[in-house]
């Protein structure tokens, strides 16, 4: 399951997998403002 992280540095690593959740959670439902507030927050 590692291999999806290839090119992520373990310091970013947290915010990524939030970034990917909420992408998942959301699919095709996400907005433009979905990412800016989650970016935001």
């Amino acid at each position: 399951w590692m291999a999806r992280f290839k090119g992520v540095a373990s310091k970013y690593l947290s915010s990524y997998l939030g970034w990917r959740r909420m992408i998942e959670r959301d699919g095709e439902r996400l907005t433009p403002r979905q990412c800016l507030a989650g970016a935001m927050s």
